[in-house]
């Protein structure tokens, strides 16, 4: 199959080419997607290292290969890897030469920190928070439902890499960094959260007891399901395409069960180069907080306390906003970028796989040694009471948005009001009531015990789009080391090993930090009430983040620490001070050393990605490539830390908060693309036998003239561009043929003004608002109408021409994109006849089916020595079922017939009789299911 789609090389059009599509065009039926699973399945698997596979899925004029002599130079997509170094350098160059404000802040990074985050909170809350649920149930329904049992690539192929192996790459590329730059400081955070986030209550608490596994419970709600559904959605559907497809492993290849082969146009290249931007900040952001743990565990073990001013040396600096703290955080980052340059140009087996195991082995001896110190009981304890914790709220929080605290963002002037349509004018809740009653509202947390609003964005919508922003990143490479294995494989291996591996870890961290801080309070004797929201550093001896107090210090050399008074980047290794200094430095260099391997392996898979994006999905780039991935990622990680001094972490949770907005939409293209592709992949009838619109809604990024599309009944560049303008500002005319279509001329005029109406409205109401304040908002309710309505006649188009698809697709592309819609519709309806017309009883075949089904039934019944009785419907083509006779199937030697107890007919029964309870039938008993003789 391959071959025989891609040997056309003639023209470009013939190049993309599918058998499927030109059995289509002969018929002059579209397929729902234009290629024959069948044949993929038996095709050879395909080399994508050879450099003319990956060429046939390329525009002939995007692919640049150059060579010095025998040396490969450069094998790129020049589109996508243009498009991805632009942003790429604007920004770093940008946060690099970017003027500081009077507080010492990046102008730049402050506008992603201060603006876009909290406007992305603001606004999109209810987004990130329902699509994460929806993500979990759909991966869910993927691995119970037939589709589970679908491979991951040929029939009979076999998973290349071993279960341990695989775990430990799936651990090791998805959360790793997290664990210790979070692992004690989150759950600290949420258990004395302290007056910045104010009494923070989600599963809620009466007892101290109560909060503490709270906040254990919060830490595992953000690492827990919620983490891995997404990477698990982007890995299902890479892996399904180009493993049982044979397509490249490229983020565009996952689009292709939506839109056919535009994909391979400027529409996948965007696609291509938005996932690698993404991938490169979702990683730089794993760089800043590893960096942070280095630098804080390199500073302990060479000062020798946790105490400043008893530091024995003093040459490695704290975490802070000092140009030395910011040189080591650079050069860190640069010696880490050398060796993950090395390793990515080892290659994924002897370099990545390697490397990932070591870093996995580190971390289990620091886990192993943790448990066995301690009071392991007590671990073990808190761990199975966690789970049944976690199992119990994590749907209730899961679907939590913080409705009320962030209402506060319009009663607070001092969180800034980033409400989309709440902050200009009239619509300014705080200055329209300040006004009218002449005195200030009072602080809404105070007033109301509420937490901060800030709260989500920092936390929970943080945590939602960097999860999202590595999902390029990590689903392709969860993705590129699955194959061989099936969907309910990955699924159950994706969410539950890593998940409850994670549990564990985190658990073990989060109840050691819990647990000091109590020895803290208990010995330091500062009481925390339920009602308050934290201690008084200051009575327990505390100042700046250091013991000051004789007991204090006393109690920091015996190694326990009051940690919510710590800077959190210290907490990590205050947790390793209680089991005596030698073994203090033993846990301390494990961690160090663990967070840096994994800091490479982050580094490294995220350069193998970008490498392997911009390569078209080559699968062995040049060497050269590598190092320039490696180098652009490196160097963006140091436009942060050097733009940003000690803001720089707080920049880094923004830029992937931002970046998860625009992959939260296409992750959810991703949901429905793998169904259909699973649903075309089996032969479903209900795709296998419909159609596809004879134009495309994404067919304008190739010009209007999609390659792989050759069809007498497709319309003409000019044509689509008069529909497309006369769509856009008179939808109601474009609409119109589709009307006349599918109801009478005088409904389908009605329906026009119909649709005319609200669409000018809109238009009044936008124009409006100049002169009267909200109009524009009315004119919005307007247009939702407008959309509806549009919704609904797709979908009536849809039935009439046999077109596959949903309801909420229909939505989602009259919602976005209705002048394309809208030109769609008037160009199928000028172009082709329908094919079901509106208003044909769906069952009108149904007795011809049935006497199909019969017949085949009968014959093979017959010739297995089973006789027939067949009573036929009065008339052989009448659509309405007349009141028929029953008909069995029955042996020859069983009898044969019996007294008929329903409208005078013969009834055979199929099987030897059964009475009453299911005993054999014997003569004088009534059969089950009739009536008794002399019964009513």
């Amino acid at each position: 199959f391959f071959e025989r789609r891609h040997n056309h090389t003639s023209t470009e059009e013939e190049h993309f080419r599918s058998p499927m599509a030109e059995k289509a065009m002969e018929s002059e039926k579209l397929p729902v997607i234009p290629n024959l699973p069948e044949e993929c399945h038996v095709q050879r698997v395909v080399d994508f290292q050879d450099e003319e596979n990956v060429k046939r899925f390329v525009r002939p004029n995007r692919w640049i290969s150059l060579n010095i002599g025998t040396f490969k130079l450069v094998r790129v997509n020049w589109v996508v890897f243009l498009m991805a170094t632009v942003v790429l350098w604007a920004f770093i160059i940008g946060t690099l030469t970017s003027p500081y404000d009077a507080n010492g802040r990046n102008e730049a990074l402050k506008q992603f920190s201060d603006i876009w985050q909290v406007w992305i909170t603001a606004n999109f809350t209810w987004l990130y928070i329902a699509t994460q649920d929806a993500w979990i149930v759909f991966v869910v329904y993927m691995a119970v439902s037939k589709y589970g049992d679908l491979k991951l690539g040929k029939k009979n192929e076999k998973p290349v890499i071993s279960d341990v192996s695989w775990f430990a790459m799936l651990f090791t590329c998805g959360v790793a960094v997290g664990f210790y730059a979070l692992g004690v400081s989150e759950p600290i955070t949420y258990y004395r959260p302290g007056d910045y986030y104010g009494n923070l209550r989600k599963s809620g608490f009466e007892t101290d007891d109560q909060r503490a596994q709270q906040a254990i419970f919060i830490t595992l709600y953000h690492w827990g399901f919620h983490a891995w559904g997404c990477y698990i959605v982007a890995a299902l559907l890479l892996a399904f395409v180009a493993y049982r497809w044979d397509m490249p492993l490229t983020l565009r290849s996952a689009f292709y069960p939506m839109v056919g082969d535009v994909v391979h146009g400027i529409l996948g290249d965007f696609i291509d180069a938005l996932s690698m931007v993404c991938t490169t900040f979702g990683v730089c952001t794993s760089l800043g907080l590893g960096v942070n743990v280095v630098i804080a565990g390199l500073h302990r073990m060479d000062c020798g306390s946790g105490i400043e001013a008893e530091c024995v040396r003093n040459q490695v600096p704290n975490v802070g906003n000092s140009d030395e703290y910011r040189n080591w955080a650079v050069g860190i980052i640069l010696i880490i970028t050398v060796f993950a340059t090395g390793s990515v140009m080892l290659g994924l087996d002897r370099g990545l796989k390697n490397m990932a195991l070591c870093a996995f082995g580190l971390g289990n001896l620091l886990l192993v040694s943790l448990v066995m110190l301690d009071n392991k009981w007590f671990l073990f304890n808190s761990f199975v009471q966690s789970m049944g914790h976690y199992f119990q709220w994590v749907v209730q929080v899961g679907f939590e948005t913080d409705t009320w605290p962030l209402l506060n963002l319009e009663f607070d002037r001092s969180n800034g009001n980033e409400l989309w349509d709440q902050q200009f004018g009239e619509r300014n809740l705080i200055n329209k009531v300040e006004a009218a009653t002449g005195t200030p509202m009072d602080n809404p947390v105070e007033h109301f015990g509420s937490h901060e609003p800030t709260w989500m964005h920092w936390w929970t919508i943080f945590y939602w789009g960097w999860w999202i922003s590595w999902v390029p990143f990590v689903g392709m490479f969860i993705a590129r080391i699955s194959r061989g294995r099936t969907i309910r494989q990955v699924v159950i291996g994706g969410l539950l090993a890593p998940i409850g591996y994670t549990f564990f870890f985190m658990v073990v961290l989060g109840s050691l930090g819990i647990k000091m801080q109590r020895t803290a309070e208990l010995a330091l004797h500062e009481t925390v009430t339920v009602d308050m929201t934290g201690p008084d550093c200051s009575k327990m001896g505390y100042e700046g983040g250091q013991p000051d107090s004789e007991a204090a210090k006393g109690l920091a050399r015996a190694g326990y620490y009051a940690l919510s008074c710590r800077a959190s980047d210290e907490r990590l290794y205050d947790a390793m001070e209680p089991y005596g200094s030698g073994i203090r430095l033993y846990l301390q260099l494990l961690c160090v050393i663990g967070v840096t391997l994994y800091f490479i392996t982050s580094s490294d898979s995220g350069s193998y990605v970008d490498d392997t994006l911009s390569a078209g999905g080559l699968l062995e780039p040049p060497q050269l490539q590598r190092v320039y991935w490696c180098l652009t990622e490196g160097m963006c990680a140091v436009g942060l830390f050097w733009g940003g001094g000690d803001q720089a972490l707080k920049a880094l949770r923004a830029v992937s908060v931002c970046m998860g907005l625009p992959l939260t939409f296409v992750l959810c293209f991703m949901c429905a693309s793998l169904l259909r592709a699973a649903k075309h992949d089996l032969g479903e009838p209900g795709i296998r036998n419909a159609t596809r619109f004879i134009t495309g809604l994404w067919d304008f990024t190739e010009g209007w003239q999609p390659l792989g599309v050759n069809s007498p009944v497709l319309p003409s560049v000019p044509e689509r561009i008069s529909s497309l303008v006369t769509a856009l500002f008179a939808p109601f005319l474009g609409i119109h043929s589709m009307h006349m279509r599918l109801f009478s001329p005088a409904f389908a005029a009605a329906s026009s003004l119909a649709m005319a109406v609200p669409f000018v409205i809109w238009i009044g109401c936008m124009i409006g608002e100049l002169g009267t304040p909200n109009a524009s908002f009315i004119g919005w309710a307007f247009f939702i109408c407008f959309v509806i309505h549009l919704t609904a006649i797709r979908v009536m188009a849809r039935h009439a021409y046999n077109v596959y698809g949903w309801f909420v697709e229909d939505f989602a592309a009259c919602l976005f994109m209705y002048p394309f819609v809208v030109s769609q519709m008037d160009l199928q309806a000028k172009r082709v006849e329908v094919v079901i017309p509106p208003g044909t009883d769906p069952n009108r075949d149904l007795n011809k089916e049935l006497d199909l089904a019969r017949e085949e039934y009968y014959s093979s019944t017959t010739r297995g020595g089973y006789a027939s009785r067949d009573l036929r419907p009065t008339s052989e083509d009448s659509d309405t079922p007349p009141v028929q006779k029953q008909a069995f199937a029955v042996p020859m030697t069983m009898h044969q017939s019996m007294s008929p107890p329903f409208f005078g007919g013969t009834m055979v029964p199929p099987f030897p009789p059964v009475g009453m309870q299911g005993m054999p039938m014997q003569p004088g008993m009534p059969m089950q299911g009739m009536p008794m003789q002399g019964s009513m």
